[in-house]
């Protein structure tokens, strides 16, 4: 009875090219070296589940030391060390650790020979939490040797790629291959090695002989999972390269309105707000708490409150506490309005959190948004409408908003064309570039993630058209008049209770 098992299968792969992988590899390097720490920059994607802090020596060079902390309250709970650092040459980390009594040491070794990858070596254990630390721990040594798998086949002493995990009562092992290549395609042989060791071992030998096929059938499963894959996304990821910018584009048909029809819509929707009627200064009829502060309704120099919180007053006092207690409020200002010319509207959120602007002219729209907006820290935004071009459907943008980040910048546009069968078609694209060490980072997103970005896209476009559709379906059956009095109503009651409209 023999105490170890050995599992072999075959896969044959799309091949991935060297000089693709080399240079997702420099851009890898181009975050880490551009990524400054301890600037505004780091912290411009959003909120995490960490902060990363250089505390000891200078970015990336030798005896440089980093912290993760979750807050700057909370003792660090993991250690980053530089040992060595040449994207050139050699390049060293360590790695520490410590997550509520489990304990990780890692060590990686990265080896460019010039521009190319060479070697990729990690290594490290796991200690769980006391008292069943002697159980719960182990080792592993993982390796790939780039160098080798490109190289002309020929016999070899060391496996390309090879994984080896220790347990105390375990040994595991996996080593990949590269065959012949035939028709074009990877021939990539895998051999998985199981065994037990100390007093596990004779109990492993007999589960082992028993399980033998299960484990058999699991692993070409798994195999052939990973071939449906690999061969599933390589080409996509071949075909698109390594690009700077980001861009997925789909096209949708949704039902038109008529330009008539549109313009009663936009003259009952702003008589419907100039007809709001305010008692002692609060807009009445409605469950939204919305305070005129300053001059007369809808009239330049007019200035509102929204409350975004339930039974908001303002600003009020928690008297437990002895402090004051501010509530999330919307402060509006009117500063032109004229239905028949150019309208201008101006808004901030408490504190100055976020800013922005509406301008309404007979055939353009513009808007403007800077401010924080959900996880990401700061955003800018500003775009335009224009209804001439729609309605004329000359194959440019209608609409174009960009979209700015500390870390990237993106265009969203929407192209018309001229109604057919009570239909507009619609070519809707996103462009994303990155800035800084956001520029590699986006770029990598698009090569390995590009499909789904592109589906992810798509399937939201066509969300948005089946909403649009819905409601313009509804609003020509109700009428240009009481579909601009039901979106106002909309608008206003759906702040109550700090919710905001879809």
């Amino acid at each position: 009875m023999s105490a170890m098992a050995r599992f072999q299968d075959t896969l044959t792969l799309i091949p991935v090219p060297r000089s693709l992988v080399d240079e997702v590899v420099r851009a890898l390097l181009d975050v880490l070296e551009k990524a400054s720490l301890g600037s505004d920059d780091l912290d411009a994607g959003g909120d995490g589940s960490g902060n990363l802090r250089l505390v000891e020596g200078e970015h990336l060079t030798a005896g440089a030391r980093y912290q993760v902390q979750k807050s700057d309250d909370d003792e660090p709970y993991a250690e980053l060390k530089v040992v060595s650092w040449n994207r050139t040459g050699e390049s060293e980390v360590e790695i520490r650790a410590d997550i509520e009594d489990q304990v990780v040491n890692a060590r990686a070794k990265l080896r460019t020979a010039g521009q190319r990858l060479h070697t990729l070596r990690v290594e490290g254990d796991y200690k769980g939490p006391r008292p069943v630390r002697m159980l719960m721990r182990a080792s592993w040594e993982a390796e790939g040797r780039f160098e080798d798998w490109w190289a002309t086949l020929g016999p070899r002493t060391t496996p390309p790629i090879s994984l080896r995990i220790k347990h105390p009562f375990a040994l595991a092992s996996i080593a990949i291959e590269r065959g012949k290549d035939a028709d074009d395609r990877w021939s990539v042989n895998s051999t998985v090695r199981l065994r037990g060791r100390w007093i596990a071992r004779p109990l492993a030998a007999v589960g082992l002989l028993v399980m033998r096929s299960r484990i058999r059938r699991a692993l070409s499963k798994r195999c052939e999972r990973t071939e449906a894959a690999w061969n599933g996304a390589v080409p996509g990821m071949v075909e698109r390269g390594y690009q700077e910018r980001v861009a997925v584009q789909h096209q949708v048909k949704v039902t038109a309105v008529s330009r008539e029809w549109f313009d009663e819509y936009v003259a009952a929707f702003q008589r419907h707000v100039g007809e709001l009627r305010f008692e002692n200064g609060r807009l009445a009829d409605t469950s939204a708490d919305v305070r005129l502060l300053e001059g007369e309704h809808i009239q330049p120099g007019a200035r509102y409150r929204v409350a975004l919180d339930e039974n908001d007053e303002g600003e009020s006092h928690d008297e437990s506490e002895g402090e004051e207690k501010r509530t999330a409020s919307l402060d509006v200002s009117v500063t032109a309005w004229d239905a028949d010319g150019h309208s201008r509207i101006e808004f901030t959120t408490s504190e100055n959190a976020q800013t922005g602007w509406v301008e309404l002219n007979p055939t353009l729209v513009r808007l403007a948004f800077d401010g924080q907006h959900e996880a990401v820290t700061r955003l800018s935004v500003t775009a335009e409408g224009d209804l001439e071009r729609w309605w004329a459907g000359d194959g440019g943008p209608a609409f174009v908003a960009r979209i700015e980040q500390p870390l990237g910048e993106g265009t969203f546009s929407v192209v018309g064309s001229q109604a057919e069968d009570d239909h507009w078609t619609m070519d809707v694209s996103l462009t994303a570039e990155g800035r800084g060490w956001g520029r590699p980072a986006i770029a990598i997103a698009g090569l390995l993630s590009g499909g789904a970005i592109q589906d992810e896209f798509k399937a939201t476009t066509d969300e948005a058209a089946a909403d649009w559709n819905d409601a313009v379906s509804k609003a020509i059956e109700a009428g240009p008049d009481q579909a601009a009095k039901t979106t106002l109503q909309r608008l206003l009651n759906n702040y109550t209770a700090g919710t905001k409209p879809d």
